[in-house]
């Protein structure tokens, strides 16, 4: 009997032991995210996108961390992926939010406090492989037409473009990408999606297009990417850009 008391007593301890570091292990986060807004957008597409800029930023950063404890996997080829969904589920209050305008350029801006745990990228990653399988059963037609659905939600939409590389569909990656410049003019993380297909093409001067695009767009990598890379596929990349 006193053996039994001793086993539910250490199966309590280490339940509760678990509850408080998961506890202990929620990153609340403060974050920006930003949208330049296109001649005619939508205040609500240019407030949704800069809200999903900043809790995606917020993701980056727990990531970060929980992956060095290993509370959740080291994602590598799908990291994007899972990232971009968890951006989706975490919770999140606006702090502030405004429209900047200088000259003829408005931008949406909106500051975040955001909750991020360990269950945010469980979840993320149940959806990836939901929606992985959706698009297994899609028809050769839907397949090379890739169409988009009209709501805006911008980490699922990317997570299919970044799914279709790590699935080496590169040239329906690029048709789904060319549609979501369409959806979403002025989101950097698209035409940053585009340099990583046109450097799988061997299309250097595409690529390094997209990466100033992207650069424009407040992609922070792929400022970054112009600034460091100085040849690739045997092209300058000092070279002058094409329009």
């Amino acid at each position: 009997m006193c053996k039994f008391i001793l086993v539910a007593l250490l199966v309590c301890f280490s339940i509760t032991g678990v509850a408080s570091a998961a506890e202990d292990d929620v990153f609340e986060i403060e974050a920006e995210g930003s949208y330049r807004m296109k001649a005619g957008s939508s205040i609500d597409l240019a407030k949704k996108m800069a809200l999903f800029t900043a809790k995606r930023k917020a993701v980056d950063l727990a990531g970060r961390y929980l992956s060095r404890k290993s509370l959740i996997k080291a994602y590598e080829l799908n990291r994007d992926e899972i990232y971009s969904l968890a951006a989706r589920e975490i919770e999140a209050e606006i702090l502030e939010e405004k429209r900047e305008t200088v000259e003829k350029t408005s931008t949406y801006r909106v500051r975040i406090r955001a909750r991020v745990q360990a269950s945010d990228f469980v979840k993320a990653e149940m959806e990836d492989t939901k929606q992985e399988k959706k698009e297994a059963k899609e028809s050769f037609r839907e397949e090379m037409e890739q169409p988009v659905s009209a709501e805006i939600d911008p980490g699922r939409d990317i997570a299919k473009a970044y799914r279709l590389l790590r699935e080496k569909k590169w040239r329906i990656a690029m048709v789904y990408l060319n549609h979501l410049t369409t959806k979403y003019p002025n989101w950097g993380d698209v035409y940053m999606a585009k340099a990583l297909v046109y450097y799988i093409f061997h299309e250097p001067v595409f690529m390094k297009k997209a990466l100033n695009d992207a650069c424009r767009l407040d992609n922070q990598t792929a400022c970054d990417d112009l600034k460091n890379i100085k040849r690739v596929h045997d092209h300058d990349f000092g070279l002058t850009i094409i329009d």
